[in-house]
Protein backbone atom coordinates (compact mmCIF):
# COMPACT_ATOMS: atom_id res chain seq x y z
CA UNK A 1 0.00 0.00 0.00
CA UNK A 2 1.39 3.40 -1.00
CA UNK A 3 0.05 6.75 0.21
CA UNK A 4 0.56 10.34 -0.90
CA UNK A 5 2.84 11.93 1.67
CA UNK A 6 4.03 15.31 2.82
CA UNK A 7 6.46 16.37 5.59
CA UNK A 8 4.99 15.51 8.98
CA UNK A 9 3.86 18.21 11.38
CA UNK A 10 3.95 17.75 15.16
CA UNK A 11 0.79 19.15 16.76
CA UNK A 12 0.33 17.86 20.28
CA UNK A 13 -2.94 16.55 21.73
CA UNK A 14 -3.39 15.57 25.37
CA UNK A 15 -4.56 11.95 25.18
CA UNK A 16 -5.60 11.92 28.84
CA UNK A 17 -8.30 14.52 28.12
CA UNK A 18 -10.11 12.05 25.89
CA UNK A 19 -11.29 8.76 27.45
CA UNK A 20 -11.91 7.32 23.98
CA UNK A 21 -8.23 7.74 23.11
CA UNK A 22 -7.11 6.32 26.44
CA UNK A 23 -9.29 3.27 25.81
CA UNK A 24 -7.97 2.98 22.26
CA UNK A 25 -4.37 2.91 23.48
CA UNK A 26 -5.21 0.16 25.99
CA UNK A 27 -6.97 -1.96 23.36
CA UNK A 28 -4.33 -1.55 20.67
CA UNK A 29 -1.44 -2.33 22.98
CA UNK A 30 -3.19 -5.38 24.46
CA UNK A 31 -4.92 -6.74 21.34
CA UNK A 32 -2.94 -5.47 18.35
CA UNK A 33 0.55 -5.54 19.79
CA UNK A 34 1.11 -1.87 19.05
CA UNK A 35 3.95 -0.63 21.36
CA UNK A 36 2.44 1.77 23.90
CA UNK A 37 5.16 4.43 23.75
CA UNK A 38 5.10 4.46 19.96
CA UNK A 39 1.30 4.72 19.86
CA UNK A 40 1.24 7.54 22.41
CA UNK A 41 3.87 9.37 20.40
CA UNK A 42 1.82 9.08 17.23
CA UNK A 43 -1.45 10.22 18.81
CA UNK A 44 0.21 13.21 20.46
CA UNK A 45 1.13 14.47 17.01
CA UNK A 46 -2.52 14.73 16.02
CA UNK A 47 -4.35 18.03 15.90
CA UNK A 48 -7.96 18.43 17.02
CA UNK A 49 -9.55 20.42 14.19
CA UNK A 50 -12.76 22.36 14.67
CA UNK A 51 -13.07 22.78 10.92
CA UNK A 52 -13.46 19.01 10.60
CA UNK A 53 -16.39 19.06 13.03
CA UNK A 54 -17.95 21.99 11.17
CA UNK A 55 -17.67 20.20 7.85
CA UNK A 56 -19.24 17.03 9.28
CA UNK A 57 -22.17 19.08 10.52
CA UNK A 58 -22.95 20.65 7.17
CA UNK A 59 -22.50 17.86 4.68
CA UNK A 60 -24.23 18.35 1.35
CA UNK A 61 -26.19 15.09 1.58
CA UNK A 62 -28.63 16.95 3.85
CA UNK A 63 -29.67 19.22 0.95
CA UNK A 64 -32.97 18.50 -0.82
CA UNK A 65 -32.53 16.35 -3.91
CA UNK A 66 -33.20 19.11 -6.42
CA UNK A 67 -30.34 21.18 -4.97
CA UNK A 68 -28.00 18.27 -4.27
CA UNK A 69 -28.08 16.92 -7.83
CA UNK A 70 -26.91 20.28 -9.25
CA UNK A 71 -23.59 19.90 -7.45
CA UNK A 72 -22.64 16.75 -9.36
CA UNK A 73 -24.77 16.70 -12.49
CA UNK A 74 -23.08 19.34 -14.58
CA UNK A 75 -21.54 19.40 -18.03
CA UNK A 76 -17.94 19.49 -16.82
CA UNK A 77 -18.27 16.42 -14.62
CA UNK A 78 -20.07 14.54 -17.39
CA UNK A 79 -17.44 15.45 -19.99
CA UNK A 80 -14.61 14.53 -17.64
CA UNK A 81 -16.37 11.23 -17.00
CA UNK A 82 -16.39 10.46 -20.71
CA UNK A 83 -12.70 11.33 -20.89
CA UNK A 84 -11.86 9.16 -17.86
CA UNK A 85 -13.80 6.24 -19.36
CA UNK A 86 -12.09 6.55 -22.74
CA UNK A 87 -8.64 6.72 -21.13
CA UNK A 88 -9.28 3.71 -18.91
CA UNK A 89 -11.59 1.64 -21.08
CA UNK A 90 -9.57 -1.59 -20.96
CA UNK A 91 -9.36 -1.53 -17.16
CA UNK A 92 -13.04 -0.65 -16.79
CA UNK A 93 -14.00 -3.45 -19.18
CA UNK A 94 -11.89 -5.91 -17.19
CA UNK A 95 -13.46 -4.77 -13.92
CA UNK A 96 -16.92 -5.20 -15.42
CA UNK A 97 -16.12 -8.73 -16.56
CA UNK A 98 -14.62 -9.72 -13.22
CA UNK A 99 -17.11 -8.11 -10.82
CA UNK A 100 -20.22 -7.51 -12.93
CA UNK A 101 -20.42 -3.80 -12.09
CA UNK A 102 -21.21 -1.47 -15.02
CA UNK A 103 -18.33 0.68 -16.19
CA UNK A 104 -20.48 3.81 -15.94
CA UNK A 105 -21.24 3.24 -12.27
CA UNK A 106 -17.56 2.85 -11.44
CA UNK A 107 -16.75 6.02 -13.37
CA UNK A 108 -19.56 7.97 -11.71
CA UNK A 109 -18.51 7.04 -8.18
CA UNK A 110 -14.90 8.07 -8.81
CA UNK A 111 -16.20 11.25 -10.43
CA UNK A 112 -18.31 12.11 -7.40
CA UNK A 113 -15.65 11.26 -4.85
CA UNK A 114 -12.57 12.96 -6.31
CA UNK A 115 -13.51 14.37 -9.71
CA UNK A 116 -11.80 11.38 -11.34
CA UNK A 117 -8.76 11.48 -9.07
CA UNK A 118 -8.07 15.22 -9.38
CA UNK A 119 -8.94 16.07 -5.75
CA UNK A 120 -8.05 13.35 -3.26
CA UNK A 121 -7.85 15.60 -0.20
CA UNK A 122 -5.19 17.68 1.53
CA UNK A 123 -5.92 17.02 5.21
CA UNK A 124 -3.91 14.73 7.44
CA UNK A 125 -5.96 11.58 7.92
CA UNK A 126 -4.57 11.22 11.44
CA UNK A 127 -5.91 14.66 12.41
CA UNK A 128 -9.32 13.94 10.92
CA UNK A 129 -9.78 10.54 12.54
CA UNK A 130 -8.51 11.62 15.96
CA UNK A 131 -10.77 14.68 15.87
CA UNK A 132 -13.85 12.68 14.94
CA UNK A 133 -13.07 9.94 17.46
CA UNK A 134 -12.54 12.39 20.32
CA UNK A 135 -14.84 15.31 19.53
CA UNK A 136 -17.71 13.93 17.46
CA UNK A 137 -19.69 11.77 19.91
CA UNK A 138 -22.53 11.01 17.50
CA UNK A 139 -20.22 8.80 15.42
CA UNK A 140 -17.26 8.37 17.73
CA UNK A 141 -17.48 4.56 17.72
CA UNK A 142 -17.33 4.43 13.93
CA UNK A 143 -14.38 6.81 13.62
CA UNK A 144 -12.45 5.20 16.46
CA UNK A 145 -12.65 1.90 14.58
CA UNK A 146 -11.38 3.66 11.45
CA UNK A 147 -8.57 5.27 13.44
CA UNK A 148 -7.54 1.91 14.86
CA UNK A 149 -7.45 0.34 11.41
CA UNK A 150 -5.54 3.28 9.97
CA UNK A 151 -2.89 3.12 12.69
CA UNK A 152 -2.47 -0.63 12.26
CA UNK A 153 -2.18 -0.33 8.48
CA UNK A 154 0.44 2.40 8.61
CA UNK A 155 2.45 0.49 11.22
CA UNK A 156 2.32 -2.71 9.18
CA UNK A 157 3.34 -0.91 5.98
CA UNK A 158 5.99 1.18 7.79
CA UNK A 159 4.32 4.45 6.76
CA UNK A 160 4.49 7.63 8.83
CA UNK A 161 0.83 8.08 9.89
CA UNK A 162 1.26 11.86 10.03
CA UNK A 163 2.12 11.93 6.33
CA UNK A 164 -1.08 10.43 4.88
CA UNK A 165 -3.47 12.93 3.29
CA UNK A 166 -7.17 12.51 2.63
CA UNK A 167 -10.60 14.03 3.19
CA UNK A 168 -11.93 15.79 6.28
CA UNK A 169 -13.65 12.51 7.20
CA UNK A 170 -10.47 10.44 6.84
CA UNK A 171 -11.15 8.92 3.42
CA UNK A 172 -8.13 8.00 1.31
CA UNK A 173 -7.23 7.93 -2.36
CA UNK A 174 -8.92 8.16 -5.75
CA UNK A 175 -12.09 6.31 -4.62
CA UNK A 176 -11.99 7.83 -1.10
CA UNK A 177 -12.01 4.58 0.87
CA UNK A 178 -12.16 4.75 4.62
CA UNK A 179 -9.34 2.74 6.27
CA UNK A 180 -11.51 -0.30 7.04
CA UNK A 181 -12.69 -0.37 3.43
CA UNK A 182 -9.12 0.10 2.21
CA UNK A 183 -8.06 -2.90 4.26
CA UNK A 184 -11.03 -5.09 3.29
CA UNK A 185 -11.87 -4.23 -0.33
CA UNK A 186 -8.89 -2.66 -2.09
CA UNK A 187 -7.35 -4.89 -4.76
CA UNK A 188 -4.12 -5.02 -6.70
CA UNK A 189 -5.71 -4.70 -10.13
CA UNK A 190 -2.56 -4.06 -12.15
CA UNK A 191 -0.54 -6.97 -10.76
CA UNK A 192 2.37 -5.05 -9.24
CA UNK A 193 1.87 -6.57 -5.76
CA UNK A 194 0.67 -3.29 -4.24
CA UNK A 195 -2.79 -2.03 -3.37
CA UNK A 196 -2.34 1.66 -4.11
CA UNK A 197 -5.54 3.69 -4.33
CA UNK A 198 -3.70 7.00 -4.27
CA UNK A 199 -1.43 6.71 -7.28
CA UNK A 200 -2.80 3.83 -9.39
CA UNK A 201 -6.02 4.28 -11.37
CA UNK A 202 -6.23 0.56 -12.16
CA UNK A 203 -6.28 -0.35 -8.47
CA UNK A 204 -8.90 2.32 -7.79
CA UNK A 205 -11.18 1.04 -10.56
CA UNK A 206 -10.87 -2.59 -9.51
CA UNK A 207 -11.38 -1.72 -5.86
CA UNK A 208 -14.59 0.24 -6.48
CA UNK A 209 -15.97 -2.69 -8.46
CA UNK A 210 -14.89 -5.17 -5.79
CA UNK A 211 -16.49 -3.00 -3.09
CA UNK A 212 -19.87 -2.96 -4.83
CA UNK A 213 -19.73 -6.67 -5.67
CA UNK A 214 -18.84 -7.47 -2.05
CA UNK A 215 -21.90 -5.49 -0.92
CA UNK A 216 -24.33 -7.47 -3.04
CA UNK A 217 -24.15 -6.06 -6.57
CA UNK A 218 -26.00 -8.33 -8.98
CA UNK A 219 -25.40 -7.73 -12.68
CA UNK A 220 -28.71 -9.33 -13.63
CA UNK A 221 -30.81 -6.92 -11.59
CA UNK A 222 -31.57 -3.26 -12.22
CA UNK A 223 -30.60 -0.52 -9.76
CA UNK A 224 -34.00 1.06 -9.13
CA UNK A 225 -37.44 1.71 -10.62
CA UNK A 226 -39.52 4.87 -10.65
CA UNK A 227 -42.95 4.88 -9.04
CA UNK A 228 -45.29 5.64 -11.93
CA UNK A 229 -48.50 6.67 -10.13
CA UNK A 230 -49.28 8.77 -7.02
CA UNK A 231 -49.02 6.92 -3.73
CA UNK A 232 -51.95 6.35 -1.43
CA UNK A 233 -51.73 7.57 2.18
CA UNK A 234 -51.12 4.01 3.36
CA UNK A 235 -48.33 3.53 0.81
CA UNK A 236 -46.67 6.79 1.81
CA UNK A 237 -46.30 5.37 5.32
CA UNK A 238 -43.99 2.72 3.82
CA UNK A 239 -41.53 5.33 2.52
CA UNK A 240 -38.15 5.23 4.24
CA UNK A 241 -35.45 7.83 4.65
CA UNK A 242 -32.75 5.33 3.70
CA UNK A 243 -32.20 2.48 1.25
CA UNK A 244 -32.48 -0.38 3.74
CA UNK A 245 -34.18 -3.33 2.04
CA UNK A 246 -37.21 -4.02 4.23
CA UNK A 247 -40.03 -4.83 1.78
CA UNK A 248 -40.64 -7.43 -0.88
CA UNK A 249 -41.96 -6.54 -4.35
CA UNK A 250 -45.22 -8.32 -3.52
CA UNK A 251 -45.69 -6.20 -0.39
CA UNK A 252 -45.31 -2.92 -2.25
CA UNK A 253 -47.46 -4.06 -5.15
CA UNK A 254 -50.16 -5.13 -2.68
CA UNK A 255 -49.96 -1.65 -1.12
CA UNK A 256 -50.74 -0.14 -4.51
CA UNK A 257 -47.23 1.02 -5.41
CA UNK A 258 -46.91 1.03 -9.20
CA UNK A 259 -43.40 0.28 -10.48
CA UNK A 260 -41.62 -2.04 -12.87
CA UNK A 261 -40.73 -5.06 -10.74
CA UNK A 262 -38.96 -6.84 -13.58
CA UNK A 263 -35.32 -7.57 -12.68
CA UNK A 264 -35.82 -6.37 -9.12
CA UNK A 265 -34.28 -7.97 -6.04
CA UNK A 266 -35.98 -10.13 -3.43
CA UNK A 267 -35.92 -7.22 -0.96
CA UNK A 268 -36.50 -3.59 -1.95
CA UNK A 269 -36.94 -0.11 -0.47
CA UNK A 270 -39.50 2.63 -1.15
CA UNK A 271 -37.85 6.07 -0.97
CA UNK A 272 -38.54 9.70 -1.81
CA UNK A 273 -36.52 12.43 -3.50
CA UNK A 274 -37.47 16.03 -2.72
CA UNK A 275 -38.15 17.93 -5.92
CA UNK A 276 -39.11 21.61 -6.06
CA UNK A 277 -42.73 20.77 -6.82
CA UNK A 278 -43.09 17.86 -4.38
CA UNK A 279 -41.67 14.42 -3.73
CA UNK A 280 -40.60 11.96 -6.38
CA UNK A 281 -40.80 8.31 -5.32
CA UNK A 282 -38.51 5.48 -6.35
CA UNK A 283 -38.06 1.82 -5.46
CA UNK A 284 -34.46 0.88 -4.77
CA UNK A 285 -33.23 -2.64 -5.48
CA UNK A 286 -30.21 -4.40 -3.99
CA UNK A 287 -27.84 -2.65 -6.40
CA UNK A 288 -29.09 0.74 -5.16
CA UNK A 289 -28.47 -0.42 -1.61
CA UNK A 290 -24.94 -1.51 -2.57
CA UNK A 291 -24.16 2.06 -3.67
CA UNK A 292 -25.38 3.35 -0.30
CA UNK A 293 -22.76 1.18 1.41
CA UNK A 294 -20.35 3.70 -0.12
CA UNK A 295 -22.40 6.57 1.31
CA UNK A 296 -25.71 5.97 3.13
CA UNK A 297 -27.45 8.99 1.59
CA UNK A 298 -30.30 8.25 -0.82
CA UNK A 299 -29.37 11.47 -2.62
CA UNK A 300 -25.81 10.22 -3.07
CA UNK A 301 -26.85 6.90 -4.57
CA UNK A 302 -29.35 8.51 -6.89
CA UNK A 303 -26.91 11.11 -8.16
CA UNK A 304 -24.42 8.32 -8.84
CA UNK A 305 -27.03 6.56 -10.96
CA UNK A 306 -28.01 9.70 -12.85
CA UNK A 307 -24.40 10.74 -13.42
CA UNK A 308 -23.63 7.26 -14.75
CA UNK A 309 -26.60 7.49 -17.14
CA UNK A 310 -25.55 10.97 -18.28
CA UNK A 311 -21.98 9.82 -18.96
CA UNK A 312 -23.25 6.87 -21.02
CA UNK A 313 -25.50 9.17 -23.06
CA UNK A 314 -22.73 11.71 -23.65
CA UNK A 315 -20.27 9.00 -24.61
CA UNK A 316 -22.73 7.46 -27.06
CA UNK A 317 -23.27 10.86 -28.66
CA UNK A 318 -19.56 11.48 -29.24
Amino acid sequence: MVFLVRPSVSLAVDINQYPVLVKLVEEMTAQDGYPREQLNRVLKQANIQQTTIDLMNRQTEALPWYEYRKIFLNQNRIEQGVKFWNENQLTLDRAHRKFGVPQAVIVALIGIETHYGAYIGNRRVLDSLVTLSAEYPRRSTFFTSELRTFLNITRKENIDPTSVLGSFAGAIGIPQFMPTSYAAYSVDFNGNNQRDLVNEIDDAIGSVANYLKSHGWNHIQLIYASVTEPLSESAIKLVRGNAKLVHTPKQLIAAGVKFDADRSSDKIALMSLQEQQGNRYIVGFRNFYAITRYNPSVNYAMVAVELADSIVQARNND
